[in-house]
């Protein structure tokens, strides 16, 4: 046990995170005394009134070896008498230190029982020895096993890290859920994820999103709170920028319970769950065998996690609580913004999102005025924090206002140099053209090759290369398919990186996206007026850009083919 004048003294990891600002608020008004570290300069959980320091660590991400070192040292030093991890990029790398002499004041599950937890096909598997519903999954290690996993799946299919933090040998990564609606998007997604471990294919499930939150000891839970998501970011499915205090359902309990008691869980959990509450039918998700961004609900709700937690570390057991109040409303600001600009723009496949009406989303607005009503970040009693996130939305607003005025004026311009000649002028005057895209697989190579096919006789050289990292890789197949019925000919290709020589050698450079040309600009400086938007002159396809085809539908790859093509030859033609 720390010296008495460091029995109160906790350290709380991932301070940059809303949920390690409400652990810090918890803590705080029972008079502990709560330091917060952070990676990052400036973490929200800093600037509440009940950190006493901000602590900077290494990046648990890029920088896991010496993260782990650090919080070794913060044990070795006898300091803190518990240290609390909030995340999943601290939780797995503080595993390596659950042997270590202080091992125990890091306020983690038995690593067994998280072994399971932070392996979703794992978790899964104890599901079905369980008996409770959950979607049928199936492990993928090798690309080879896709099409035989994916056998009898319907689209749309649900792609999941196993673990959700990846690796690739030379990083670790936070990886998401994301949804193939084709088999071709699947193979392409999957390909991606496979870079970073196992993947876990599964069916697509229906129904609310509902969350049960729970404190275990030794496997027996404690007290258990449930949540039900309103919005959720991105809208397809996954945190929740609104959400509310429901009864907690008696099934969903029971299957917590059982999963916890198989586990000998030991510390906090959510267990989560799609729920069709007609049906009384519900199917698990997954475990988060840590805590949660929906945890200032809980709080706000009587569900003090937090102080439970402290009490079951420090003596031995969770004081008896009355049950957390149902129809309370918890809001984190930013997200729910984006919620709102994500619906207003029906920014989601119509296949899965079911976009609110506008009484829906104005019956939710009005519960800002619901005494029920609380943020994940502002509150009247710990200010600062809610004033800086109000200026970090600010920031964030008025700079994407900014880039799109920017991004407006910079199609303006490139309209002009088309339009007015100047393009033009440059091609007549060219000894060598380059064609940009980001991997220079699919649409600069299709250009370049295009050129070459269709219009060998104009005496310029033409060239194209990308800014993805890797050099030599082939052409996308699908897009090799597709231009073959235009007679473009893409087999035998090989990708070029971007380089300096490239750029410094051409006299027009045509980029694919706006993105490119702010790239080009800064890695570049030299290209800044020879660079252009290849679709300015022609808008083939209703748009100044043309977007990257890459594991989309045949029918994208399609239009894209048929904008490039059409652009080439525009090209070719102001050489006359």
């Amino acid at each position: 046990m720390p010296p008495l004048a460091q029995a109160n003294r906790i350290l709380v990891l991932d301070g940059d995170m809303t949920p390690a600002l409400a652990i810090t608020r918890s803590l705080g008004r029972m008079g502990v005394h709560v330091d917060v570290a952070s990676h990052r300069p400036g973490p929200i959980g800093g600037y509440s009134r009940h950190c006493r320091a901000i602590v900077a660590c290494p990046d648990p991400l890029t920088r896991e070896a010496d993260f782990v070192a650090w919080c070794a040292e913060m044990l070795d030093r006898d300091v803190y008498r518990l240290v609390i991890p909030v995340t999943e990029r601290t939780v797995v790398p503080l595993q390596a230190l659950l042997s270590h002499p202080a091992g125990k004041r890091l306020t983690i599950a038995p690593p067994e029982a998280l072994a399971v937890a932070l392996d979703k096909d794992r978790t899964l598997a104890l599901a079905s020895e369980l008996g409770i519903a959950s979607p049928r999954s199936v492990q993928v290690s090798h690309l080879w096993e896709l099409e035989q996993a994916s056998q009898g799946m319907s689209v749309p299919m649900v792609l999941k890290p196993a673990r959700s933090i990846g690796a690739d040998g030379t990083e670790r990564r936070q990886l998401s859920v994301t949804y193939a609606f084709s088999h071709r998007e699947l193979h392409d997604k999957a390909e991606h994820f496979l870079r970073y471990g196992p993947l876990l294919l599964q069916e697509y499930v229906g129904g609310v999103g509902v969350g049960i939150e729970l404190i275990a000891d030794r496997g027996e839970v404690m007290f258990a709170f449930q949540h039900q998501r309103l919005h959720e970011v991105p809208l397809t499915g996954g945190g929740s920028s609104l959400r509310k205090s429901v009864a907690v359902e008696p099934e969903l309990l029971e299957a917590s319970r059982q999963l916890m008691g198989a586990l000998k869980w030991h510390g906090v959990a959510m267990v989560e769950f799609k729920w069709n509450a007609e049906a009384r039918r519900f199917s698990l998700m997954e475990i988060n065998g840590r805590f949660w961004g929906s945890l200032p609900l809980a709080i706000a709700a009587g569900a003090d996690f937090p102080a439970m937690l402290y009490e079951l570390y420090t003596q031995g057991m969770v004081d008896p609580r009355p049950p957390a109040r149902e129809e309370v409303y918890c809001r984190k600001l930013s997200s729910d913004i984006y919620w709102h600009e994500m619906v207003l723009r029906r920014e989601g496949p119509p296949e899965l999102v079911i976009f609110p009406s506008t009484v829906s989303m104005l019956r939710d607005a009005m519960l800002l005025f619901s005494p029920n009503h609380y943020f994940d970040v502002q509150q009247w009693l710990d200010p600062k924090p809610g004033l800086i996130d109000l200026v970090r939305i600010w920031q964030e607003q008025t700079g994407r206002m900014k880039r799109l005025l920017a991004d407006r004026r910079e199609r303006k311009a490139q309209r002009r140099a088309w339009h007015g000649g100047e393009v033009a002028r440059r091609l007549r005057r060219a000894h060598q053209l380059l064609f940009v895209c980001y991997g220079n697989i699919n649409r600069s190579a299709l250009a370049e090759r295009c050129y070459l096919q269709r219009h060998p006789d104009t005496g310029i050289k033409v060239l194209s290369a990308g800014f993805h990292e890797e050099s030599d890789r082939p052409a996308d197949p699908e897009m090799v398919d597709v231009a073959s019925h235009v007679g473009v000919d893409l087999h035998h290709w090989t990708s070029r990186r971007l380089d300096a020589a490239m750029v410094a050698e051409s006299d027009v450079v045509f980029v694919m996206e706006q993105k490119h040309l702010h790239r080009l600009r800064q890695d570049f400086p030299q290209a800044a007026d020879k660079a252009f938007l290849m679709n300015a002159g022609t808008m083939a396809g209703n748009s100044i850009e043309i977007p990257d085809p890459y594991g989309k539908e045949r029918a994208t790859y399609v239009r894209v083919c048929d904008q490039v093509t059409r652009c080439v030859d525009h090209i070719a033609s102001q050489l006359h």
